[in-house]
C-alpha cells in the first residue's frame, strides 16, 4: 500500500490506536506489569529449551574471540579508566576504612595457611630466588664485608684474650716491615675464601630457607605483622604508591593486556573455557542455567524497573516514544495481508 492509500485507511487508523495502546502500558504503574508479564512468558519458554537446542558452541567461542582478542577498543576507554582509577584512588573512603575492614582476620589466615601449604610452589620459589645472581652476590658480599670486619676489628677482640694484644702489636709491626704488596695479598685471599665458600652459603641459605617457612615460628611471625598493622587505614597503605605510579601501572597493565590478548595462549585459554561451559550446560535448560549462575525472576524484574522506567520518560519527554513504536510495526500494517484482511 503506497503512502496516499495508506492515510486516512482503516489501516493508519488500527496502527494509530496499536501505537497509543502501548505507549500507554509504558507508564505508571502499568510499566512493572508489562515488564514482569513478559518476564514470565520468555521464562515459561526458557524452562523447556535447552542450551544446545538455541546455539552453538561454535558461535559462541567466535563470540567470546571477537570480544575478547579481536575487539578494537577506542582510544577513550584506557583515557576513562584512568580517570576513574585516579578518582577510586582519591576517595575519602581510603581514610576510615581499615585493612582489617578489607580482610578479616580468620580469611587472612585461611589464605596464609594455603599459601604455606602450597610446597611445590614454594620450593620453586626459593630455588629460583636463591639462583639468581643477584643473591648470589648478596651472599658473597655479606661473606666478605664480614670477614673485612673481622680483621679490622682485630684489636678490639684481642683486647678481651690475655697476651693476644702483644702478639697483635708484633704481627702488624712485620706486616708494616713487609712489602705494601703483603695487604693486597690478604684482600685477594679474601676473595678467594669467598668465591670458594659462596655457593655452600647459597644452599645453607635455601635449606635455612625452607626449614624457616614450614616452622610455625614464621606463620606466627606473619600473623604478628598482621595484628600489628591490620588496624591501618588503607589510606596509609596506598600512599605508599602515588596516583600518578597507580596511573602509569595502569598504562602499562593495559599496553601489556593488548599484546597478551593477540598471543595464540589467549585464544586457546578462551576457546578450551567455552568448551568446558559448553559441556557442562549443553543439555541444561536456561532457565537452569540461569538459576546456576544465580540469576532469579526477580533479579531481573528488579533490575529491569531500575531502568525501563527512565527510558521510556526520556523517549517520552523527546517526543520519540511514539515515533519508536510506529516504527515497530509501520511495516505490518502497510502490509498487503493487512490490506487484504481491512478490504
Amino acid at each position: 500500500m503506497d503512502t496516499d492509500e495508506f492515510a486516512g485507511s482503516k489501516a493508519q487508523a488500527l496502527l494509530d490506536a496499536h501505537v497509543a495502546y502501548l505507549a500507554a502500558r509504558l507508564q505508571g504503574p502499568a510499566v512493572q506489569f508489562e515488564l514482569e508479564r513478559r518476564v514470565d512468558w520468555v521464562l515459561a519458554d526458557a524452562a523447556r529449551l535447552r542450551l544446545g537446542d538455541v546455539i552453538s558452541e561454535a558461535s559462541i567461542k567466535q563470540t567470546a574471540i571477537d570480544y575478547a582478542a579481536h575487539m578494537r577498543l577506542g582510544g577513550g576507554i584506557p583515557a576513562l579508566v584512568g580517570d576513574i582509577a585516579a578518582a577510586v584512588y582519591e576517595h575519602p573512603v581510603h581514610e576510615h576504612t581499615t585493612l582489617a575492614e578489607l580482610l578479616p582476620d580468620r580469611e587472612f589466615e585461611e589464605l596464609l595457611d594455603k599459601l604455606l601449604e602450597m610446597q611445590r610452589l614454594r620450593e620453586e620459589v626459593i630455588h629460583h630466588s636463591v639462583s639468581n645472581p643477584v643473591f648470589a652476590n648478596l651472599v658473597a658480599q655479606l661473606l666478605y664485608s664480614g670477614l673485612r670486619g673481622y680483621v679490622a676489628q682485630g684489636g678490639r677482640l684481642a683486647a678481651r684474650v690475655p697476651g693476644a694484644g702483644r702478639a697483635l702489636k708484633i704481627g702488624r709491626a712485620v706486616v708494616d716491615r713487609a712489602s705494601p704488596r703483603l695487604g693486597d695479598a690478604l684482600e685477594r685471599g679474601i676473595r678467594r675464601y669467598v668465591a670458594r665458600n659462596t655457593e655452600a652459603g647459597i644452599q645453607a641459605s635455601e635449606a635455612y630457607l625452607h626449614d624457616a617457612i614450614e616452622s610455625e615460628a614464621l606463620r606466627q611471625a606473619v600473623l604478628d605483622f598482621w595484628d600489628d598493622h591490620k588496624h591501618r587505614s588503607v589510606a596509609s597503605v596506598r600512599d605508599v604508591a602515588g596516583q600518578l605510579d597507580i596511573q602509569e601501572l595502569f598504562v602499562i597493565g593495559y599496553e601489556y593486556w593488548q599484546r597478551l590478548r593477540r598471543t595464540p595462549i589467549y585464544r586457546e585459554v578462551i576457546e578450551r573455557g567455552v568448551e568446558v561451559f559448553f559441556d557442562t550446560y549443553r543439555d541444561t535448560t536456561l532457565v537452569d542455567l540461569l538459576d546456576d549462575i544465580g540469576v532469579t525472576r526477580d533479579m531481573i524484574v528488579r533490575d529491569g524497573m531500575r531502568f525501563l522506567p527512565q527510558v521510556v520518560d526520556a523517549l517520552r519527554a523527546e517526543g520519540l516514544l511514539e515515533p519508536a513504536l510506529r516504527r515497530q510495526l509501520e511495516d505490518f500494517y502497510r502490509s498487503e495481508a493487512v490490506d487484504d484482511i481491512l478490504r
